[in-house]
């Protein structure tokens, strides 16, 4: 065990897994319970909401979603404007219509048994090559 300065109030302390001081922890733990809270009764709500109605630190909001503890909704535009696959909805690349699942599948719909790496890359990245999985080709 180490002694270190919180990171939230410089206060020194006795380090053990935590950056930041028991006091600081438990005020964290405190506000984390408010934003829980919130959000039961607010479960549209945008960080900013949740930053402008109780005036909680963004960048504390983004380290309880980082570290899972918190759901939030993301900005519905964003979201919308995001290309997904015409199949099964997943979120794709840019100019692409199908996932690579959908496109394997597909693929093997009609009837073709063995489908090559190229063939996907050159129907659904452009022609552009990535290293990874190979298929073998059976006869």
């Amino acid at each position: 065990m180490g002694v270190a300065n919180c990171s939230r109030c410089g206060k020194l302390f006795r380090k053990v897994t935590s950056d930041i001081c028991p006091k600081c922890k438990k005020e964290e733990e405190e506000l984390l319970g408010q934003t829980r809270e919130y959000l039961r009764q607010n479960p549209q709500a945008l960080i900013y909401d949740i930053v402008d109605d109780l005036e909680i630190e963004q960048p504390l909001i983004e380290k309880w979603v980082r570290e899972g503890r918190i759901d939030l909704v993301i900005d519905p535009e964003a979201e919308a404007s995001k290309p997904k696959c015409a199949r099964c909805g997943r979120e794709i690349k840019q100019g692409q219509t199908y996932c690579r699942t959908c496109m394997f599948k597909q693929l093997q719909e009609k009837g073709k048994k063995s489908v090559r790496l190229e063939d996907l890359l050159d129907r659904n990245e452009g022609g552009t090559r990535h290293s990874g999985m190979h298929y073998k080709k059976t006869r």
